[in-house]
């Protein structure tokens, strides 16, 4: 066997990964990355659009990061629901907040592709484009490997 003289377990460990990884053709960044990707894609279609860069909540995105998780985790189903309680959260932990608008998604697995399905959808972009100066993200994957995005954006 081809592992029986292998002694180091890093090197045994590195393979087994690179197979699984390349059997299954599942590449991600990983999540923080693609937080990090997506915000500045959206800071740069707010650019685009003449508007200001929004600023990254560290409450924002505590916020979404648990929506996200539940929806991944089967605790809640896709969507919006409870929208309101986030909505009253980020109010209640931001002073300058007023208005509060959501945007979720599943299944994309790239910043790029996440903006574009958000762009070709009215009410998405309409959010992005809003006059909001706050944005938290939050990003969970399920067991099955698909990813949940929570977009909160407060102003």
């Amino acid at each position: 066997m081809l592992f029986a003289k292998t002694r180091n377990p890093f090197l045994l460990l590195a393979l087994v990964s690179f197979l699984f990884t390349g059997l299954t053709g599942f590449h991600t960044k990983p999540i923080t990355g693609l937080a990090e990707d997506l915000l500045a894609e959206t800071n740069g279609f707010r650019h685009q659009n003449n508007l200001p860069e929004l600023e990254l909540s560290d409450e924002l995105s505590a916020i979404a990061q648990k929506h996200s998780e539940n929806m991944a985790g089967s605790r809640v189903g896709f969507g919006h629901s409870g929208f309101s309680k986030r909505s009253a959260q980020a109010r209640k932990q931001l002073d300058d907040v007023i208005s509060v608008a959501e945007n979720v998604a599943y299944g994309p697995t790239s910043a790029s592709e996440l903006m574009q399905l958000w762009k070709n959808s009215t009410g998405h972009r309409r959010n992005m484009l809003g006059k909001y100066k706050y944005v938290g993200i939050g990003i969970a994957k399920n067991r099955r490997g698909i990813l949940y995005y929570t977009m909160l954006l407060a102003g």
